[in-house]
């Protein structure tokens, strides 16, 4: 086997094994915990404005971002109505909406199918590679989503979602909504 078909399958089985544990998240209830709500939020929190921040060179790009974050915002605001949760000794689920995640999941592996075929395609046509030691390199990675509107709106969809539903989670448990006979769930 070639060092290119190792690496390709590497990557195939990487991709596979993260969107099992994505599956995984988004069907049945999940443990309700804090601290890696915290962390999701901060992390997704910190992506967003710094992918804000490399698409100054680019301010048609921001209507774009804002189109992502709306989506994000209305995704977030159904899956806020629909959540449910239960306790189990002492410990606090949720479930979320599976047709949100499954949208959501459907939007990223189309963006990574998409982007593995543009970078394939790219492969294939002499010369039109990017040299990895090249300036134009290191600004590619952040920078080439505002180049693709589609992509740019699906980042902030899953950004904002992501980042806004562990914030909401965090809050009710936090406040104790959870206890109450009207806890937000339906």
């Amino acid at each position: 086997m070639s060092p290119h078909a190792v690496s390709l399958v590497v990557l195939v089985l990487l991709i596979l094994f993260g969107l099992y544990r994505r599956m995984r998240r988004t069907i049945g209830f999940q443990p309700l915990r804090d601290r890696r709500m915290v962390t999701r939020s901060v992390l997704l929190g910190a992506v967003g404005v710094l992918l804000l921040v490399s698409g100054i060179a680019y301010p048609v790009s921001y209507l774009y971002d804002a189109v992502g974050i709306a989506c994000g915002g209305v995704l977030t605001y159904y899956a806020i109505r629909t959540t449910t949760f239960e306790q189990r000794g002492g410990q606090w689920y949720y479930r979320p909406h599976p047709w949100i995640g499954a949208i959501l999941l459907v939007l990223f592996v189309g963006r990574i199918a998409y982007r593995l075929y543009v970078g394939y395609a790219a492969m294939e046509t002499p010369g039109a590679a990017i040299q990895p030691s090249s300036p134009a390199a290191s600004n590619a990675a952040l920078s080439s989503y505002a180049h693709d509107p589609l992509a740019a709106a699906v980042l902030f969809a899953i950004v904002t979602y992501y980042a806004a539903y562990a914030t909401w989670l965090i809050r009710a448990e936090r406040s104790g909504r959870l206890n109450q006979p009207n806890a937000p769930s339906k």
